[in-house]
């Protein structure tokens, strides 16, 4: 037999790899080296708000949403926790909470009887800058539904027995979630952001609550619960008309009164990075938040930060998971988000690391911080950004309840068209120039940094980089700092 020619073999293989490289391509390599463009997104078309004020200056918006046979209401009342006195943190919250335990002549029996009687929901939750009231019923019931919201805002009837049902209820409340990582490091970062500021109040513990006595409860109704100072939110199958002169029938006897402004300033942002640990034997896992005081929601720029929030840790596909979960194993989870509030927002990241490794963790996400901050992110990346809170913002109103609290969020912020018909308009108008100028402004590479574990796992950790480490117990207390050489 005879033998080949292994020269002539090694040319053969060189002629044929050129008449590959230079063959058309298959149609699934063009694909993959020239992706289609992407299809475009379906118009928004959002139903449109429109609003009245009553005759005592209690704002009504109505939100129209035919063959819908379930009514969404929302009383937006502009007294949070930052409105609570200075010696009584929590009473804003246990004023909201007591609205549906008894009001005119009706006991907190009978309220919940007629609730479950109209097919209703009834909520109430406190904000630093405002109390929300949901209320959720069937049609054919708006007149009773009415009668009783505003029976439950004007005649609360605030019984002892009762605000004590209500206060211990809230006091196990907070025992319950201090058993939390993820709530003891967010309350402990907020109360150091708003240190000496209106909102620090909403961080309050449960040690406070026994000072909230049936008085005062009288006193924050009497001076803060009035139609001046309030909105309801309607959306239902009922005109601006309609709906105007239902809510008035009801609600005209609310007495308005003379009220100063309540917007509080804005806190000053953290200007140098910060370290706190708070211990809790037994866990297993290190929890880190960290972020610092940004730009109110009624700032244009707050459309770069969204942006720049979902490149940064929006989703499994940002670049804060990408890196402490996927490549370096550091992290079960890792994210970024905005928080608002009337006199300014909160950008925080969170991540669950293993304890080993908190330190550079907490050095990889200031490292992603600062390469946002000195690059310009690509334009393919903003897009991908841009294209998933567009498509996503439908979602956000899907449902018949989230629209009416979609709506109630940009009211409470008195955020406006910006945020709805025009909210497409602006995320689109993001570019990569327009983020890189907004990271260079804004302080989140001075931020609080606050992480919770156990402290015979994690604080051995630092001092590589981190040399000095304030400790606080599960309260806030302060309880000393450890200085690492």
């Amino acid at each position: 037999m005879k033998a080949r020619n292994p020269q002539k073999i090694v040319l053969h293989f060189i002629l044929m790899s050129l008449i590959i490289m230079i063959s058309p391509l298959s149609p699934q390599e063009r694909f993959r080296r020239t992706p289609p463009v992407p299809e475009p997104l379906p118009p928004l078309i959002l139903p449109e708000i429109f609003s009245v004020p009553l005759y005592n200056d209690l704002t009504l918006w109505v939100v129209q949403k035919n063959n819908v046979p379930i009514i969404s209401l929302r009383v937006i009342v502009f007294a949070g926790e930052s409105a609570s006195p200075d010696n009584l943190p929590g009473l804003a919250t246990l004023t909201a909470r007591m609205l549906n335990r008894g009001a005119s002549d009706l006991t907190a029996t009978q309220i919940e009887e007629r609730i479950e009687f109209i097919g209703g929901n009834f909520s109430a939750s406190t904000h630093p800058d405002y109390s929300l009231f949901s209320f959720t019923f069937l049609e054919e019931y708006l007149d009773q539904a009415l009668s009783l919201m505003s029976r439950m805002l004007i005649e609360p009837t605030f019984i002892k027995r009762e605000i004590d049902s209500a206060r211990t209820a809230m006091y196990y409340d907070l025992v319950q979630k201090s058993q939390s990582p993820d709530f003891l490091a967010k309350r402990q970062l907020l109360r150091l952001l708003f240190d000496n500021h209106v909102y620090k109040k909403s961080t309050y513990n449960e040690d406070v609550l026994k000072n909230l006595e049936q008085n005062d409860l009288s006193s924050f109704l009497e001076n803060n619960y009035r139609p001046n100072n309030a909105h309801i939110i309607l959306t239902s199958n009922l005109s601006l008309e309609a709906a105007y002169r239902k809510v008035g029938r009801y609600f005209t006897r609310w007495q308005k009164k003379e009220m100063a402004p309540s917007t509080p300033p804005s806190p000053e942002p953290i200007k140098q990075t910060k370290v706190c640990f708070i211990d809790i034997k037994g866990v297993k896992d290190a929890t880190i938040y960290m972020g610092n005081v940004v730009m109110p929601a009624t700032d244009p720029d707050i459309f770069p930060l969204i942006v720049m929030n979902q490149v940064l840790g929006g989703t499994p596909n940002s670049r804060l998971f990408m890196n402490l979960r996927e490549s370096k194993g550091y992290a079960y989870n890792a994210v970024s988000e905005i928080e608002f509030y009337k006199s300014c927002s909160v950008f925080f990241i969170n991540a669950k690391v293993r304890p080993e490794v908190v330190e550079s963790s907490i050095q990889e996400i200031l490292n992603e911080i600062e390469i946002i901050t000195k690059n310009k992110v690509p334009s393919p990346e903003i897009e991908e950004a841009k294209s998933y809170l567009i498509g996503n913002f439908p979602l956000q109103i899907e449902t018949f309840d989230d629209l009416t609290s979609k709506v109630a969020e940009l009211k409470a912020f008195n955020l406006g068209d910006e945020h709805w018909n025009k909210y497409y308009e602006n995320i689109m108008l993001t570019t990569s120039d327009k983020l890189f100028e907004l990271a260079g402004k804004i302080p989140i590479m001075t931020p609080v940094v606050v992480v919770v574990g156990d402290g015979d796992l994690v604080l051995n950790q630092f001092g590589k980089f981190i040399k000095e480490v304030d400790t606080f117990d599960k309260k806030g207390i302060y309880l000393g700092t450890y200085k690492f050489d």
